[in-house]
């Protein structure tokens, strides 16, 4: 059975991992997992799709270890950091002025939602919208945010320095 799902593991595996060495060694965690649960497989109804979970959570297991990956404006392109507390520090200081940014309609739930702890059932109620409505609010100011912080601070991630240059 090894042998049968051991390519599609690797070609799932290495459209995710591109190093061929890290790749090659997360296909060894998950063969040894599926080696260690294998009598759970008579109960499995969809083997492949079980193999390309467990494949799924091994990948992820392994990048949380390993290293923290930001995406910057390429979404294809991934820059590699090691977490620091200057870094993040950096980065909060950028978090009020680029709220500004943001369109009113926006700012305002995302600043209520994620800095206030507002739960999104009662911020719909106070924005007269449904709660699906005011997810989707929600969302987009995330993306929005997401994408000032690529135009304006992309710098702190790369060079690593202070936010005193990015005019955000």
């Amino acid at each position: 059975m090894f042998e049968e799902y051991r390519m599609i593991l690797a070609r799932f595996i290495q459209s995710r991992v591109k190093d061929p060495v890290d790749s090659e060694e997360v296909l060894s965690e998950v063969m040894m997992k599926i080696y260690a649960h294998c009598e759970k497989l008579e109960g499995i109804r969809n083997t492949e799709a079980w193999l390309i979970t467990i494949a799924r959570n091994t990948i992820h297991d392994y990048f949380r270890e390993h290293k923290k990956r930001v995406s910057v404006e390429d979404p294809q392109e991934e820059i590699v950091f090691e977490e620091s507390p200057d870094l993040i520090q950096s980065l909060s200081s950028c978090v009020p002025s680029l709220l500004k940014k943001l369109p009113e309609k926006y700012a305002q739930p995302l600043i209520q939602y994620e800095m206030e702890g507002i739960s999104q059932k009662e911020l719909a109620v106070r924005y007269q919208m449904s709660e699906s409505g005011l997810k989707s609010r929600v969302q987009r100011g995330r993306k929005m945010l997401k994408s000032l912080f690529t135009e304006y601070c992309s710098h702190l991630l790369t060079e690593q320095e202070a936010c005193d240059d990015c005019n955000c």
